[in-house]
């Protein structure tokens, strides 16, 4: 995993990191007519929800000697065209603090892109988020303490909006806390199908289910501290936003997963700790730990929370097996900061 860190305008942080990657061999791809087309579609509602971005991939692109168009085609498709759908998120609040825990699964010939960016913009909040693509995060925790991760859902089609990447980026660079995230998130139009859950460091807590034609925002229950989403919607009218067969055959394991962080946080309670959440995102019985080696798809990165003062803990690879290590790097780049008021 690589762990860059860029700081100040957009425009400039997507030439910081488009400079590196190009010294490395990078090169931006020639994208279809298809993808061409429902980029150029999709600018409209990216300027009104986050128009910033368009001038980090600008950057990005200048940096990489490419044209804007290719980039911003790649950037503004992801995720509308068919992708499998993995990966575990949930928030629990255990009377002190909210632990936040996700699993990141995909196929592991992504494992070489994946990044830990460390981001700072000028005017934005800082935050730490991972992604297995430049410029869009598909979770990370900002310095409010507010934390957010992605889940796909699958779907039958898709229409030119924001993609989830940068949706999600949108809510690390401008979002405070949980509602200011959900108002983002149920105002944007989504290129397809997927579920954001957001939690903040005064235990707010929601899942936002969104689909091209349609948002809902779920809360914990009564009586619940918790919230969980993994690969399928559960408000009732999102159910037929979502390819029920697709779920029964290619995303199996989407319900055991739920099930088994649920009767975890359950039974723990107001006990989950950082330690607990480790057990749960390392558990295999219920697959949360994701080893499907037939088609080489499985955890490629693990990520763990705690928000009253953002702490990350993170585990490049299977959780079973892999040390989580702390990154100090957002609590530091906060500090520096402050010394220079």
């Amino acid at each position: 995993m690589f762990h860059p860190r860029v700081k100040g305008t957009y425009y400039e942080m997507g030439y910081q990191y488009g400079t590196i990657i190009y010294k490395h061999g990078f090169r931006v791809s020639e994208q279809s007519a298809e993808k061409l087309d429902f980029g150029k579609k999709s600018e409209k509602e990216v300027k009104r929800v986050f128009p910033e971005i368009l001038e980090e991939i600008q950057g990005f692109a200048d940096a990489c000697h490419a044209s804007y168009e290719q980039v911003a085609a790649f950037i503004l498709s992801i995720g509308a065209f068919k992708a499998e759908p993995m990966c575990s998120v949930f928030a629990t609040f255990n009377g002190s603090d909210v632990v936040f825990g996700r699993n990141y699964d995909f196929f592991y010939s992504f494992k070489k892109y994946t990044e830990s960016y460390l981001t700072c913009p000028y005017g934005g909040y800082f935050s730490l988020g991972h992604s297995d693509v430049f410029i869009g995060r598909e979770d990370g925790v900002n310095e409010k303490g507010l934390a957010i991760g992605i889940t796909g859902v699958d779907s039958e089609g898709n229409k030119p909006g924001i993609s989830f990447i940068l949706a999600l980026r949108c809510v690390l660079d401008k979002c405070a806390n949980v509602e200011e995230a959900v108002k983002i998130l149920s105002n944007a139009h989504s290129t397809s199908t997927y579920n954001f859950l957001v939690a903040d460091r005064e235990a707010s807590m929601a899942v936002v289910e969104a689909a091209p034609e349609r948002v809902r925002v779920r809360r914990p229950e009564e009586g619940e501290d918790f919230i969980i989403c993994t690969n399928h919607f559960l408000h009732a009218e999102m159910q037929d936003m979502e390819d029920q067969k697709a779920r029964y055959e290619s995303n199996w394991d989407t319900l055991p997963r739920y099930k088994t962080i649920y009767n975890a946080l359950e039974q723990h309670k107001a006990k989950t700790d950082v330690e607990s959440a480790q057990k749960i995102l390392s558990n295999h019985s219920g697959y949360v730990c994701s080893h499907q080696e037939k088609i080489k798809l499985g955890t490629l990165w693990s990520v763990i929370a705690t928000l009253k003062q953002p702490q990350v803990l993170r585990a490049e690879g299977h959780p079973c097996k892999t040390k989580y290590r702390q990154d100090l790097r957002l609590n530091k780049a906060i500090q520096r900061r402050q010394r220079k008021i």
